[in-house]
């Protein structure tokens, strides 16, 4: 039976590969959707209060993927949850990036919500974020991939070119569920060693061996 957490969500749960690298966004979210209640993102809630929290999700992501199209509005946004227009769903809303049009991608939602529901097991939440993201043949483009990882982690500007190079070669630009996970399975460091993004702490330490590089030519001069 679904229970709601009774402390926040906690990202030291995280572990794996994909273990949360930056709770600070994903700890923020979290505090903006607990006021609205009982993690209302289940639709229906007391018709599904008997389902487990994967189950749930997994129905709420199935939602997603027969929408006639994945961007809603704040309205759109309401009506897909069956709840009110509030200031607090406004901010719910404007946590997700949005273009001029005002309207968010309902699936990186979805993915937040798992994220902070199931921290512990982040390859349930990846699975269920390749099911609204694939194509016809099981595929996720790339930079799907990467906003999927954004979310999950907790990180920006996620580049993934490192990861495609090691599979099959730079022109290859999408993959599959089940070769996303043999590749995880081989590289438990994933996060540190085949991503790049945002202060990644590799680019620091790039960054002290450079410098440290220049002051030495500098006093040999």
């Amino acid at each position: 039976m679904f229970m709601l957490p009774d402390d926040d969500f906690d990202p030291s749960k995280s572990q794996g590969p994909l273990k949360i690298y930056d709770p600070k966004s994903l700890l923020k979210f979290s505090k903006l959707v607990r006021p609205l209640g009982l993690f209302f993102f289940f639709f229906e809630y007391y018709r599904l209060k008997a389902m487990t929290t994967k189950a749930m999700l997994e129905q709420h992501g199935s939602r997603v993927t027969n929408l006639q199209g994945y961007r809603l509005s704040l309205e759109d946004f309401a009506q897909f949850l069956n709840l009110p227009v509030t200031d607090k769903l406004t901010q719910v809303h404007n946590f997700f990036h949005q273009n001029d049009d005002r309207q968010i991608d309902i699936r990186q939602y979805v993915i937040a919500l798992s994220t902070i529901c199931q921290p512990s097991t982040p390859m349930e939440t990846l699975k269920l974020a390749f099911k609204m993201y694939e194509d016809k043949s099981a595929d996720v483009q790339e930079e799907d991939l990467a906003t999927i990882l954004e979310i999950m982690l907790g990180v920006k500007e996620v580049e993934l070119s490192g990861l495609f190079l090691c599979l099959d070669g730079p022109d290859r630009e999408k993959i599959t569920y089940d070769e996303f996970h043999k590749f995880l399975e081989k590289e438990p460091g994933f996060t540190q060693h085949c991503l790049d993004f945002r202060n990644h702490p590799r680019k620091f330490c790039f960054g002290r061996i450079r410098t440290s590089s220049s002051e030495s030519e500098e006093n040999d001069e």
